[in-house]
């Protein structure tokens, strides 16, 4: 790690930026329906599929459009899901990061430095309830080539020491299911789930959910 450092965001890293989020949701895309086709209930529906237009009509080419039509069906939850996120983050918080981020209370931005060059991210927004002030991790991206050499959980250290700094109760997060990486991250930091996986129709499908953390910040530190 000597050669990395983490630090606040600069509107100079704005485009870097848009293009780790950018493509880091769209590698979750494939990664979401390669769940769905895990599900035995989907198993069903392509068999259904590929049988029934063959024992009904007698179509082989029937067949292969019925399959085709699941797969699509399997593809588009999963596809539409990220690309909305990339939608609403562009527009949203990452249109102006130093607004959003900087110029708040209990906000913050960190990017990963690479001799010069913008490889990771990192966010804290509020997320402060009537009886707790915690900080919400968000925007958590390393590129890939840089993954697997301890940058991910540096930065989850940096929103913890944030935190703390701040006389913060805890780090909270929602992610989903489908970003296994993520998920085993934050539980070997110290995070612990607090509820259930929560399921919608449409994502539900292809057995995406969203799960939420938390890290308790030690009271007497």
């Amino acid at each position: 790690m000597s050669r990395y450092s983490v630090r606040v965001y600069e509107d100079s890293d704005h485009r870097r930026v848009q293009e780790i989020f950018i493509s880091g949701c769209h590698e979750h895309i494939p990664t979401a329906f390669y769940r769905g086709l895990r599900q035995p209930h989907n198993w069903l529906l392509l068999v259904l599929g590929l049988v029934l237009p063959l024992v009904t009509l007698g179509s082989i080419v029937l067949s292969i459009l019925g399959v085709t039509g699941v797969l699509l069906v399997l593809w588009l939850p999963g596809r539409e899901f990220y690309l909305y996120h990339i939608r609403h983050g562009l527009a949203g918080d990452l249109k102006d990061i130093r607004k959003h981020y900087l110029q708040r209370e209990y906000h913050c931005f960190w990017v990963v430095d690479l001799e010069g060059e913008v490889i990771g991210m990192v966010a804290a927004i509020s997320a402060m309830t009537p009886h707790e002030n915690n900080i919400e991790l968000k925007r958590m991206f390393v590129t890939d080539h840089h993954r697997g050499k301890g940058i991910a959980k540096v930065l989850c250290r940096t929103v913890i020491d944030y935190a703390r700094r701040s006389g913060c109760n805890a780090v909270v997060l929602s992610t989903t299911n489908v970003q296994v990486h993520a998920v085993n991250l934050y539980e070997k930091v110290g995070f612990r789930r607090t509820a259930p996986a929560l399921y919608n129709a449409w994502l539900g499908l292809v057995g995406m959910a969203w799960v939420s953390y938390r890290y308790d910040i030690p009271s007497d530190t």
